[in-house]
């Protein structure tokens, strides 16, 4: 078995998108068989990430977790972008963080500093 998606279900989908690209920076998938307006897919390595419109959103009921090259690049990459972080955790040579969407959906970074 193998996990190849997560999808959140989201109220306000201009803005969730507008999040998940511009902000952490993930590809809309090129195949988009749907309306934007209802739902919305982004490549995330070997897996997806479906945004559905619904008329309640998942309310950060779940975390996506991220592995990255370096924590500390993406961590200062969203930092720019004026996004308020908490201090970056060190293990060991590992880093992780968390931050929220829009709609409250916890998201983690972690891998190497």
């Amino acid at each position: 078995m193998e996990l190849k998606g997560i999808m959140l279900f989201v109220k306000d989908m201009k803005t969730v998108i507008a999040f998940y690209r511009d902000v952490i920076g993930l590809t809309p998938d090129e195949d988009q068989p749907f309306p934007e307006h209802r739902f919305f897919r982004f490549k995330a390595g070997a897996g997806t990430l479906c945004l559905h419109s619904a008329s309640k959103p998942n309310e950060g009921r779940q975390k996506l977790m991220f592995h990255v090259e370096s924590v500390s690049a993406v961590h200062q990459r969203l930092k720019s972008k004026g996004k308020r972080l908490r201090k970056l955790e060190n293990d060991d040579g590992h880093a992780i963080f968390d931050i929220r969407d829009p709609e409250g959906n916890r998201i983690q970074f972690y891998g190497n500093y």
